[in-house]
């Protein structure tokens, strides 16, 4: 394989480039009692003045959005996306709710331990680090060569940006698989529009929404906010389709995989459903 980040001699180099973008494959296991994972694509964008990590369907939307096809565009796959200023250790994240964006703040405190132990991995030299964060036990691969002190997710603070990285019990792993650079800073229209409209909530105001919409999940489809007359189905995230007919018996359904697929990141930030 070719040296994964050419990009990296270009980083002196390219100093005109506005955007660095490092594509990272990211498997989950939804539910921690089974081993089955889902995989999936985000990017880390790195511009002058925002940081931002959001999935690869996003950036394929918003890229067949910018084309103008008569037709419109697909939905994109509604991944949470985070954000955080250049140099501030405050991160915004933002989750998808039905129809509502909400968005949360946090500081993540990330107490890094650098081990001696280094390894190579795609022409790259990695250095070992452990921290203990959201609640679990992680594990990290840096390189020096690139010099970010950025990774994915809200991890940060490293002498190098993160090129592997998953957690002690085997539910999360990310690795990086390409990078990019763009002479202009590279702009994601649909994430810039959603950033302007959400709904921001505090720790006790998150879990009382959190749990109101575990008990109605599709509230966000009633009091005449559907024109069921005009529409057949709904095709949700998880391949339900959902009509007027079978809304009550989806909702139960939808109910049991809430439970399910309850397995964040940061465990500590787990909302215990009934």
């Amino acid at each position: 394989m070719e040296k994964l980040l050419y990009f990296v001699l270009l980083v002196v180099g390219f100093a005109k480039a506005q955007t660095y973008r490092f594509i990272y494959e990211v498997n989950t296991k939804r539910d921690s009692t089974e081993n089955v994972f889902t995989k999936d694509i985000f990017h880390l964008d790195i511009n002058p003045d925002k940081i931002l990590y959001y999935g690869r369907d996003l950036f394929i939307s918003d890229s067949i959005k910018k084309l103008q096809l008569p037709n419109g565009f697909p939905a994109p796959k509604l991944n949470d996306f985070i954000v955080h200023e250049v140099n501030s250790q405050k991160y915004d994240r933002y989750e998808f709710l039905g129809w509502d964006i909400i968005k949360q703040e946090s500081e993540p405190n990330q107490k890094w331990i650098l081990l001696s132990e280094k390894k190579i991995s795609q022409n790259l030299s990695l250095q070992k680090a452990t921290t203990t964060f959201g609640g679990r036990n992680w594990i990290a691969w840096f390189t020096t060569e690139i010099p970010f002190q950025e990774g994915p997710h809200k991890f940060r603070g490293l002498p190098g940006l993160i090129v592997e990285l998953a957690d002690d019990k085997n539910n999360f792993s990310f690795e990086l698989i390409k990078s990019e650079s763009y002479s202009t800073t590279n702009q994601i229209d649909l994430l810039s529009r959603m950033l302007k409209k959400n709904l921001f909530l505090q720790d006790k105001e998150y879990l009382k929404y959190k749990l109101s919409y575990y008990n109605d999940p599709f509230a966000y489809l009633k009091n005449g906010r559907v024109d069921w007359s005009q529409t057949e189905e709904i095709l949700l995230d998880n391949g339900i389709k959902l009509t007027k007919e079978n809304l009550r018996s989806s909702t139960e359904i939808q109910k049991k995989l809430i439970k399910k697929y309850n397995n964040p990141l940061e465990l500590d930030r787990i909302v215990h459903y009934p």
